[in-house]
């Protein structure tokens, strides 16, 4: 079977659609297919082809203004318009990379696969104007589609809700290396973590006031442990100056010492307002670490042990941590914990005999 995966986001590029990207292509190409990920450089430097863990990616010079939209330039549509494959899914209806594929195939009525990662609009106020413009348009690819795939029972709600489309929930998994590390909390004091980017919709600063409030109701030794970058940093470490709560800021790690680091949490924490699906809040739940987790996209880990859901302010948060503290069940063996939360092996499986299959006979 011959898969191409559409995306604007491809390593050395990090964040959530990348790690996604990645696990699914090179699993993929594990199993024996033929893949290839076609993607876009927005940085310039990058090298335009090359293989990347057996799966073949042809990079694109692509524009994302202001950090979004990821704008594709013409060379990408024509390279698509022109590709024959068994299989084209294009990730995150968000990206213009999306339409720009549609059209490409659409052109010579080939079938294709969409996983929109979609949670209702952009975050900043330009893209919530354009998305009333674009909206009209992302329902015309989702229902054009062969099929729809969506990572939650949360974004398949939205995604029938706004476009009136029925999409299959495979979530998305964790890797397994994930599985080599187990919730060891501080034996002291309570560390609070958040892994990500730090973007003003992330609301890390959430965390950081929930962290204020507990220290007012008597727990001692509060810190909040960050591991990422971005924009949004300095607003959060006024705030926490400001409420004087201790932040250990770690930047990005390497993965081993990531995972490290999210074991050693007494809690995971991430009050996004925008989530189609939370890997790192999967990644945390799957080696047990308590994970606090905010309505409504919270809803999609709902089930889990050790999940505890709340609404999105600093006081339910902080009952959220109080409940996990107090409440949380230890792990048993990692196979055992693999039942909660899937590996990737097993979403590629269902990805390729639930998904693909059914588009590679038309």
């Amino acid at each position: 079977m011959d898969i191409v995966i559409v995306a604007h986001a491809f390593p050395p590029y990090i964040g959530g659609l990348s790690y996604v990207v990645e696990n699914i292509s090179t699993r993929l190409a594990a199993k024996g297919f033929n893949v290839e990920v076609v993607t876009l450089d927005v940085d310039g430097g990058l090298p335009r082809e090359e293989v990347y863990r057996g799966v073949y990616v042809k990079r694109f010079r692509g524009y994302a203004p202001d950090g979004g939209y990821f704008i594709p330039s013409i060379d990408f549509y024509r390279y698509l318009k022109s590709r024959e494959a068994d299989v084209f899914h294009l990730h995150n209806i968000g990206a213009l990379t999306v339409p720009a594929a549609y059209m490409a195939l659409r052109s010579t009525g080939r079938s294709y696969v969409v996983t929109p990662h979609y949670h209702r609009s952009g975050y900043k106020w330009h893209a919530k104007v354009l998305w009333r413009l674009y909206r009209p348009i992302a329902r015309r690819i989702l229902r054009g589609a062969g099929v729809v795939h969506c990572v939650s029972s949360y974004e398949a709600s939205l995604v029938r809700e706004v476009f009136g489309v029925d999409g299959i929930i495979i979530p998305n998994g964790v890797s397994e290396d994930v599985l080599d590390y187990r919730w060891s909390p501080p034996s002291g004091g309570i560390v609070v973590t958040y892994a990500g980017r730090l973007e003003k919709y992330k609301r890390v600063d959430l965390v950081v006031k929930t962290a204020a409030i507990l220290k007012q109701r008597g727990f001692r030794d509060v810190v909040v442990k960050i591991i990422g970058r971005g924009p949004d940093l300095e607003r959060i470490m006024s705030v926490a100056e400001e409420l004087g709560v201790e932040v250990t800021h770690l930047g990005f790690l390497p993965r081993p010492r990531y995972l490290e680091e999210l074991s050693k949490s007494t809690v995971f924490v991430d009050a996004s307002q925008y989530e189609a699906y939370s890997v790192v809040s999967a990644e945390a739940n799957a080696m047990g670490v308590p994970t606090v987790v905010v309505e409504p996209w919270g809803q999609h880990f709902k089930g889990l042990r050790n999940v505890f859901i709340a609404e999105p302010s600093p006081g339910a948060i902080a009952n959220a941590v109080e409940d996990a503290v107090k409440n949380s069940v230890e792990e048993g063996s990692s196979s055992q914990r693999l039942l909660q939360v899937p590996s990737w092996n097993t979403v590629v499986e269902r990805l390729v005999n639930e998904v693909y299959s059914r588009i590679a006979k038309r």
